[in-house]
């Protein structure tokens, strides 16, 4: 499921909601695309003639036997098949069930997952729409990464999050990183599908809508690299099974590479899908897989996820082995070895014979770490995979130029080898947007289009780079004719309106939609255009009853209860949680204490100016009465004057001081604002000043250089904090992937304030555990980020350079952070060091913002890593000051440090209220 243009999954059609689309016409040819490349790269779109039913029409399938066939291999090999349960690819696909809790956050969205008993949820809130959806099945053996689909009136789509084993943690799922705002709208087509589950019953002619049950088989069988069972239970011996290891090199290497090769592109032979494969045959009897030419002496092409087999093929031992090592030299899919070490170890040993140089390790030593590091995948999110390149000395990875060429990593038949390619260069032209790869795959489509001339593929891609050339009347007739060929193709419907769309023919494309809607109602690439077209068209009735279809069906009704849902709703109101509440109501309870801060960095006083001590809920005092009087007149203002934006504060008037001053002074010393430093007085623009990215990677070469900042993934820093005249011990502990522990050891108690990857909270000596939320949360999650330098701009979507600053006599240079819906954080780099020396954040309040500044300084080199030492953070009113004394790095730490205390779970109670 990667996010190559030609991988075996289509893009997300990224829809947004369908009830608020929009006249878009460059997105409509967009959109169209999305569709077009579904056929044109050979995405398993079969050539059949039968229509795609309703699902009223759809009978109940009746399951092909291989399941039950597969399970009755027990009986006679009951070891390999135990031992093949505990595989992976035995767990390649399967029903959703009691799945871990966790949330996603982009600029735009925020995607929840939790269970309940009606199933396993991911709740969407974006745009102030909030739709749950539940999640049908797991992709994907959970060893490396987890991903999830849904079905939607009989259509399978992916949810965008992915979870990341080696994280704990749930991220988006490969292909929708950098997206502000994922839909669950990527369409799961059968080419998908043909490498993660058994058997899937895809329904000819549509790009992912499945019969009822979508499966046959849900995970892989033995049938995938064994053949029929049902073949061989009729006739039990050896010549009715498939042994893989006993085929010629071209027919057992199929079997694997089967799923584990993708290169850049497959095409599909004329009237095959991917499904047709057999173990025994070559996989050119099915398709043919391209991939990229390295150029001469090179080995550098960027790590896949599923080129394990280009890999091995690259490397030394496989060269010389004269195709006797192939995967099943390593890999029993029958027999996991218990002691990875010792098995692989006694593989490489089996050749490697000789006496190794005084300067290797013993033979005692793990082969594997040395020679085949586990490395970063380019398709594969945030996990990392073996490379297989068995390289004596392990080089870092190069890309490849963006010219390089293209081949067939073994031929198809003669006659087919010029047709495979011309479509795999259309489709490969497309995804790099190269002209000399589309129009060299035209011209050798036109040169065989009489031999092919009931092939709709060709036409499909002859199509597909007249269009891309804009030579829309051709497309057309190049589409039309695929149409002939193949008169139930759902995209290939799509694909006509997109030239009569270009050529601005909207009736026509309108009528080629309308077909497409009809074959199949949720085909997104057809809905959403044709959706913008009826509204063009002036026909909004049509327009909205479409946009009510496809709406009814993308947000399936939840069975939650509506406890279930409140159980998971925000933090509670302020009037439930805290007593006498008079003002603050309906204002959430995390967001009290944060409004009480900034009274009183607003006025320069104390809790106790205003509460009695302790009793926080009576209303004894005079000034509290007033503060409520204060604030009902400021929001008044804000509402009546403002239109309800918060224009006036607190500080607004009192500026820091009890009493407002009402009296202009004649005559006054007023301290200057922080004033940005003078450059060339001031005529210096922000054209002139370094951009964000010149300044982050000064940084990140200021602290060491990504290498040295990537092998941190884990930090011990010990040392003393000092806050109001007080000083006491202090402890951080900091574990990749995001956590943190920090531990204030004062003379009462520990207080420790934890963040666990995706929730955070605070315990303080006999107090309730405190859950963090909103902007406490988010600075905790800036804080645990070990790599928090290279991760500065994939977390802010919006980057922007400010006019310098002086810290003191030091110039830096500010960049701005902000996200869609919440405050910026402003970074101050050093001009002449380039480090870090000052991050402000801001925190959000019902009645302003509350700012944190924190400087770094004393840096010291630690494990090549440039470290502050010293951090002093302020806030309106206090100061506090860590100074660290030693600092460990790549140390172990216990996990149980970042579990959240049982007693926290479920507490409630109605504690005295601050509120004024």
């Amino acid at each position: 499921m990667g996010r190559r243009y030609n991988s075996s999954c289509p893009k997300p059609v990224n829809a947004g909601r369908i009830r608020d689309t929009k006249p878009a016409p460059l997105l409509l040819l967009v959109v169209l695309f999305a569709g077009l490349s579904i056929v044109s790269s050979g995405r398993g779109q079969s050539s059949g003639k039968a229509s795609a039913p309703s699902d009223s029409e759809i009978p109940t399938p009746q399951l092909v036997r291989e399941p039950a066939g597969a399970s009755r291999c027990r009986f006679c090999h009951a070891s390999e098949v135990e031992g093949y349960a505990r595989s992976a690819m035995a767990h390649s696909l399967r029903r959703a069930s009691q799945e871990p809790d966790g949330t996603v956050e982009t600029p735009e969205a925020r995607i929840t997952m939790y269970s309940s008993p009606t199933g396993y949820w991911q709740r969407l809130q974006s745009g102030g729409d909030l739709t749950r959806y539940r999640i049908d099945y797991v992709i994907g053996s959970g060893n490396h990464a987890s991903g999830y689909l849904l079905d939607l009136a009989g259509h399978l789509f992916q949810s965008p999050v992915a979870y990341y084993k080696t994280r704990h943690a749930y991220g988006l799922a490969p292909g929708y990183e950098g997206r502000p705002n994922p839909d669950f709208t990527r369409p799961v087509a059968e080419a998908c599908l043909f490498c993660h589950s058994g058997t899937a019953l895809h329904i000819s002619g549509t790009t992912n809508q499945y019969r009822s049950p979508a499966f046959a088989a849900e995970a892989i069988t033995c049938e995938r690299c064994h053949g029929s069972a049902e073949k061989h239970l009729s006739d039990p011996r050896a010549g009715t099974i498939i042994n893989p290891a006993k085929l010629g090199p071209a027919a057992r290497d199929s079997t694997c590479e089967q799923c584990h090769l993708l290169g850049v592109g497959r095409v599909l032979n004329p009237g095959k899908t991917f499904g047709d494969f057999r173990p025994g045959q070559s996989l050119e009897d099915v398709f043919t897989t391209y991939r990229n030419v390295s150029p001469p002496g090179g080995d550098g092409e960027k790590f896949k996820v599923i080129s394990h087999v280009e890999q091995l093929a690259r490397s030394s031992c496989a060269r010389k082995s004269n195709g006797r090592l192939w995967c099943g030299t390593c890999h029993d899919p029958h027999n996991k070895p218990v002691e990875p070490v010792e098995f692989f170890r006694s593989k490489c040993l089996s050749c490697h014979m000789a006496k190794f140089p005084d300067s290797h390790p013993g033979k005692e030593s793990d082969c594997l770490s040395c020679h085949m590091p586990r490395r970063d995948a380019n398709d594969g999110g945030h996990t990392a995979f073996t490379d297989h390149r068995i390289q004596r000395r392990p080089e870092a990875q190069q890309a490849l130029p963006e010219n390089t060429d293209i081949a067939a990593w073994r031929e198809p038949a003669p006659d087919l080898q010029k047709r495979n390619l011309g479509i795999a260069y259309v489709n490969v032209g497309a995804e790099r947007r190269s002209s000399p790869f589309i129009v060299r795959g035209y011209r050798m489509l036109t040169e065989v289009q009489d031999q092919f001339s009931t092939d709709s593929a060709v036409f499909t891609a002859m199509g597909t780079a007249l269009l891309l050339g804009k030579q829309s009347t051709e497309a057309e007739l190049a589409f039309e004719r695929a149409l002939q060929l193949d008169p139930d193709s759902v995209a290939g419907e799509t694909n006509a309106a997109s030239a009569y769309l270009q050529a601005g023919d909207i009736d026509k494309a309108v009528s080629h939609l309308e077909r497409a809607v009809s074959m199949d109602p949720l085909h997104l690439p057809a809905d959403v255009p044709l959706i913008d077209l009826y509204k063009r068209q002036g026909n909004v009735a049509k327009a909205a009853e479409l946009t009510g279809k496809v709406s009814a069906a993308m947000d399936r009704p939840s069975d939650e209860t509506e406890a279930e849902i409140s159980q998971r709703s925000s933090p509670a109101m302020t009037e439930a949680s805290f007593k006498n509440i008079q003002v603050l109501k309906g204002v959430s309870s995390d967001q009290l204490i944060p409004a009480m801060r900034f009274i009183t960095a607003s006025l320069g006083v104390e809790c106790n100016y205003c509460h009695v001590q302790d009793h926080f809920d009576k209303d004894d005092k005079k000034p509290k009465q007033i503060a409520r009087d204060m604030m009902r007149m400021m929001l008044a203002i804000d509402k009546e004057s403002f239109s309800g934006n918060r224009e006036v504060t607190c500080y607004s008037c009192h500026r820091g001081s009890l009493k407002p001053e009402a009296i202009p002074m004649v005559d006054r010393e007023v301290e200057p604002k922080a004033q940005a430093a003078t450059v060339s007085g001031l005529e210096k623009t922000l054209v002139d000043l370094p951009t964000t990215d010149q300044l982050i990677d000064n940084y990140i070469r200021a602290l060491g250089g990504a290498v040295a900042i990537e092998k941190v993934t884990s930090r011990r820093e010990q040392g003393t904090t000092t806050l109001g005249g007080q000083t006491m011990p202090i402890e951080v502990f900091d574990q990749d992937p995001d956590k943190q522990v920090v531990i204030r050891h004062m003379t009462s108690g520990d207080s420790i304030t934890v963040f666990n990857g995706h929730e955070g909270w605070s315990t303080m000596p006999g107090r309730p555990v405190r859950d963090l939320h909103g902007d406490e949360l988010d600075a905790a999650r800036i804080d645990a980020d070990l790599h928090f330098p290279l991760h500065i701009k994939q977390d802010c979507p919006e980057l922007q350079v400010e006019y310098p600053e002086n810290i003191g006599d030091r110039e830096t240079y500010v960049i701005s952070c902000r996200k869609v819906g919440q405050p910026p954080v402003k970074l101050y780099f050093d001009k002449q060091s380039g480090r870090l020396d000052r991050l402000v954040q801001f925190a959000e309040s019902p009645l302003g913002l509350i700012p944190t500044r924190i400087d770094y300084d004393d840096y010291r080199i630690v494990d090549g890593v440039e470290t502050s030492y010293r951090w002093t953070v302020a806030r309106p009113g206090e100061s506090s000051t860590i100074q660290l004394e030693q600092v460990q790095q790549n140390v172990p730490i216990d996990g149980a440090r970042f579990a959240k205390p049982a007693s926290s779970a479920g507490e409630s109670r109605v504690i005295p209220s601050p509120d004024k």
